[in-house]
């Protein structure tokens, strides 16, 4: 079995050792190592990148992956590398050490908010995944509102602060049986428990096989960027370190592009936002009215047959309006159709002194509407195109 240095010491970069065994299949180039300070792929956390050099050639580590299930048995490890590497050679191994601190930062802190969740609701966590190149996701066992999650944020930097130690653990099968942990797997061989804390406050202990930081503070700040409801549980984004810094400098820069192009300052936008929105809501109403009051005399010179179509936001209200207009002065079933080709349309349809039910039947079986209402009148949602409508309503002749 590979000795996985990288659990005992997250902080080594560099180690000399020897491969252990070299070979292809599907046309990948797989080594062992005899130590390892490589991360392989598990537990939701991608595989560690770096180099191994020997007799002056480098190759790349390409993935780490891992042999055999926790949860059955001890695991192994294999590396695919660019590069054929004879067993018994002495290489030097290099750790992108960048990318494994930033994955450090983002799990421990996941740990800390976990652990909260945990002590704070009774929840578990039941997902987790660490990218590159989007916010840590982890997925809690219960409901979660916006008041708790700001509050768990609150506490979770506290513990930054606090700059508390995490170490790592390894118990005999006697003494874990007396341990209260987090795990979210039976583990058949070894458990390595990670700690945040010490005995005078103990935030978290979960068993992981991935490196951490050696102590709270080398977080630096944990930030939930979203939450949302998943599975009966939920699902919160979050950033730590210096993808939150970043994160953070982002939202800032952008606060100040807005702020600068109303000439107000950063602390006035939301109260503009909410200014604009409601002056915004205004114009819309009148130009409704207005788009209704058009329609209305459109339909009292004949300019419509049997169906009208506007791309123009009409309310609900507006909507009904005209259609009472329209129904009032033609025969037979007549439709309003509000939208684009793109979004779909809202329709109101029906026919003076006919059975509208009997429409929104043939609605949906030739133009797969959706909706429903009364034989006064139907109202609903369809996703074809005018010509497709109007090639219907001709059909209802």
């Amino acid at each position: 079995m590979t000795d996985k240095i990288y659990e005992r010491d997250s902080y080594r970069t560099e180690l000399s050792t020897v491969v252990t065994d070299c070979y292809e299949e599907d046309e990948k180039v797989y080594i062992k190592l005899k130590e390892t300070i490589f991360f392989p792929e598990e537990g939701g956390q991608y595989a560690d990148r770096g180099t191994i050099t020997f007799d002056n050639v480098t190759v790349n580590v390409i993935n780490g992956e891992l042999l055999g299930s926790a949860s059955e048995t001890e695991t192994d490890i294999r590396y695919e590398v660019d590069g054929k590497i004879d067993e018994g050679t002495t290489v030097l191994c290099k750790l992108d050490w960048p990318t494994r601190f930033d994955r450090m930062q983002n799990h421990s802190g996941e740990h800390i908010l976990s652990g909260l969740i945990h002590s704070s609701f009774g929840y578990d966590n039941i997902g987790f995944h660490l990218s590159d190149d989007e916010a840590v996701t982890l997925v809690v066992s219960g409901m979660l509102d916006g008041a708790q999650i700001r509050e768990l944020e609150k506490q979770a930097n506290m513990i930054i602060y606090k700059n508390l130690p995490i170490t790592d653990s390894y118990p005999s099968k006697d003494e874990i049986k007396d341990i209260e942990y987090r795990s979210k797997i039976d583990i058949a061989g070894q458990v390595r428990l990670i700690t945040i804390g010490d005995e005078n406050e103990t935030v978290d202990v979960c068993a992981c096989c991935a490196p951490h930081v050696k102590q709270t503070g080398a977080i630096g700040i944990i930030k939930i960027i979203s939450f949302t409801k998943f599975k009966g549980g939920t699902q919160l984004s979050i950033l730590c370190g210096r993808r939150a810094l970043e994160y953070i400098e982002h939202n800032i820069d952008n606060l100040e592009i807005v702020a600068r192009g109303f000439s107000t300052h950063a602390d006035n936008v939301p109260k503009l936002v909410e200014s604009l929105k409601n002056e915004n809501m205004m114009l819309n109403s009148k130009i409704a009215e207005l788009t209704e009051k058009i329609i209305v005399e459109d339909i009292k010179a004949g300019v419509y047959d049997k169906c009208i179509f506007t791309d123009m936001e009409l309310s609900a209200a507006n909507m009904k309006n005209i259609y009472n207009e329209f129904i009032s002065l033609r025969d037979g079933f007549v439709g309003l159709f509000v939208g684009d080709d793109e979004r779909g349309y809202r329709y109101y349809a029906g026919g003076k002194d006919m059975d509208a039910k009997i429409l929104a039947r043939k609605m949906r079986e030739e133009l797969d509407a959706k909706g429903g209402g009364s034989a006064e009148m139907i109202q609903g949602k369809v996703n074809v195109t005018p010509d497709r409508i109007n090639e219907f309503w001709k059909s209802l002749s």
